[in-house]
């Protein structure tokens, strides 16, 4: 497994930065798109590092947030794997009380509506050794990292519950932002896939409000399946990164940059 950062939100010359996260995987049995940006940012990367859109074929969207679909408009996958709810509104209200918008943008939705639509309604294996967990049921007191809802007037509560995640058979678990938990995510996997051991985590996880009891627990739980690797990407929180490298001395943290591949 390869694994490439696309889009972050940490600047790096050469490399159009932005609010999201895509990152491109090489697997044994071809590439996957996992997630695809706010908009900005993938074609210019794409084209930094000689990668032409139209190759590739096999998108994964991790829930339907515009920071992690808005790339699609710039795509023409054959094959869009998410779960059912994807393109439901969504909005947040900021601790300022502004609301804004994170609903799949429209020139998105068409690109969907082009291709073969997989609904990711259970875990399941998409390709051999790589899973998707499909919804992920709220079994811990982990909130979804923020003040969420499916209607600009803020009534309905938005638990983002089309959030998927991906696994590997040789134990690398890929999160967009995790807002259902990574404790939450983790349980499912194990429950699904004991034989397979996590030992390393790539992606977002939502810990940028999170409580002290929360990243306490958090920790633990990580030290206690010994995890050995990890690059905390997007929305994990400068200080919840320092936090868990503080709390995790055995695990190696990898400060992935735009551009650049972690290989397995």
């Amino acid at each position: 497994m390869k694994i490439t950062l696309l889009v972050n939100h940490v600047e790096k010359r050469g490399f159009q930065a932005e609010f999201g996260l895509s990152l491109l995987l090489d697997y044994r049995n071809g590439k996957y798109l996992f997630d695809t940006g706010a908009g900005a940012a993938l074609a210019p990367n794409l084209a930094r590092l000689g990668i032409a859109p139209k190759s590739i074929k096999r998108v994964i969207l991790s829930h339907g947030h515009c920071d992690h679909t808005g790339g699609l408009a710039e795509l023409s996958p054959q094959a869009i794997y998410a779960c059912q709810g994807v393109t439901m509104p969504h909005f947040s209200r900021h601790d300022d009380g502004k609301i804004h918008l994170l609903t799949m943008p429209e020139r998105s939705k068409n690109v969907l509506k082009e291709c073969k639509f997989h609904n990711v309604s259970a875990f399941q294996e998409i390709g051999k050794g790589i899973f998707l967990t499909g919804p992920i049921p709220r079994t811990t007191a982990e909130d979804c990292g923020g003040d969420f809802y499916h209607d600009a007037a803020c009534t309905i509560k938005d638990e983002i519950p089309e959030e998927t995640a991906l696994l590997t058979a040789g134990g690398i678990l890929v999160t967009g932002c995790c807002h259902a938990g990574i404790l939450n995510t983790l349980f499912l996997c194990e429950k699904i896939h004991p034989e397979i051991k996590i030992h390393t985590i790539v992606g977002g996880l939502h810990l940028r409000h999170a409580s002290p009891a929360r990243l306490n627990l958090t920790a633990a739980y990580l030290r206690r399946i010994k995890l050995r690797r990890c690059a905390l990407l997007h929305c994990t929180g400068d200080e919840a990164i320092a936090f868990l490298k503080r709390s995790l001395p055995a695990c190696k943290f990898v400060d992935l940059s735009l551009g650049e591949t972690i290989c397995f």
